[in-house]
């Protein structure tokens, strides 16, 4: 077994008109996460998700605050943030908001669980920024949440971000090592599946993308990251939070599918992205990286 390094682990159409309306508005929620070139004068000022457990627990399920915002200073052409939430490496939800000609986004939901698990929210904050000369560029940043909840009969519904007692430390690898025997299993399938030779890629979880986008991936800067970064998350966007497309030709929903394990080439001339359907399907997806 090869080990991976991860850090922890329809709409009703009426008249004519309407139609026309709805089918454009649809078209525009689906195309609106487009990589263009890093804008060098306008960032994601602020940007944060959160979870959070509220002290509530009914019939046998606890309910989990969820909140994503981000803020670009000044109103820019479209702002879109997504969210993925995982428990134990396995998506349960996700999130989506977007408005023209604005520079803030907050976003607000609640997941109820049972049992005890490891969540992690992750989450992509996008501008896109019309230009007087009709150019087109756009600025991104990535934030993340875990919360650790345990529901045991043995001891009080508690949750923690940051083990600090011995039973929650216990717990923690606990769960630490459930998500990541499951994640290394159907990466590892997916890699033999597709017969990938590892020698030729860097690998990281979806998870640790977001922890190196401050310093920037190994053997790159900072620039040369983002753009990486962007074009990853527009072929997320497209190809798994909208939908995967299976072998069969079909298009299923995401949740229960597996945190993706991203594979970009020692050249930089493409990357790949894997990951396990709900019903054990391995799916590869690749997205070009050359600057043309």
């Amino acid at each position: 077994m090869r080990k991976f390094h991860m850090i922890g682990i329809g709409l009703i159409f009426g008249l004519s008109a309407t139609v026309f309306l709805l089918f454009f508005f649809e078209q525009r929620v689906i195309e609106s996460i487009i990589f263009f070139p890093i804008d060098p004068n306008i960032m994601i000022k602020e940007a944060d998700t959160s979870l959070e457990l509220l002290n509530e627990k009914d019939d046998d399920e606890y309910v989990i605050n969820w909140e994503v915002s981000s803020n670009t200073g000044d109103p820019v052409y479209l702002r879109q943030d997504i969210s993925l939430l995982f428990a134990d490496g396995r998506l349960k939800a996700v999130l989506s908001d977007w408005k023209d000609n604005s520079s803030e986004l907050t976003q607000y939901a609640t997941y109820s669980g049972e049992d005890s698990s490891h969540y992690v929210a992750l989450s992509f904050h996008h501008g896109e920024i019309h230009h007087k000369d009709e150019s087109i560029t756009s600025t991104h940043k990535m934030s993340k949440d875990q919360l650790y909840v345990i529901d045991s009969s043995f001891s009080s519904l508690q949750s923690f971000k940051n083990a600090k007692t011995k039973e929650q430390i216990e717990w923690k690898d606990v769960l630490d090592k459930v998500t990541e025997q499951q994640l290394e299993y159907a990466w590892e399938k997916a890699i033999d599946f597709f017969e990938i030779p590892v020698q030729n890629y860097d690998l990281y979880s979806l998870e640790e993308i977001i922890d190196l986008q401050e310093k920037g991936m190994p053997g790159m800067d900072i620039t040369r990251s983002k753009e990486i970064v962007g074009r990853l998350w527009e072929g997320l966007y497209k190809e798994y939070f909208l939908g995967i497309k299976t072998a069969a030709g079909t298009t299923i929903p995401p949740i229960d599918s597996s945190l993706p394990l991203i594979l970009i080439s020692k050249d930089y001339s493409h990357l790949l992205v894997l990951f396990e359907t709900r019903e054990g399907e391995s799916v590869k997806l690749i997205q070009n990286l050359r600057i043309e």
